[in-house]
């Protein structure tokens, strides 16, 4: 099971595929069955749909130079 949250890197949040268990700091935990990444000029928002019907989504904040 791995543990995600907003403090997880993009590029592990990027890495990650279907069938991963995977659990936040909120107790929702389950395997995913889908992934949607949506990218704005200032964020990337991470949906992650569980077995469970559960959902999980991080907004990360991009690094702007």
């Amino acid at each position: 099971m791995i543990k995600i949250d907003e403090l997880t890197p993009t590029s592990d949040l990027l890495s990650l595929k279907t069938n991963t268990s995977i659990e936040n700091d909120k107790g929702i935990s389950g395997r995913i069955e889908n992934i949607n990444v949506e990218v704005t000029d200032l964020y990337w928002d991470f949906t992650f749909l569980l077995d469970n019907g559960s959902k999980i989504q991080i907004r990360k904040v991009k690094n702007v130079c």
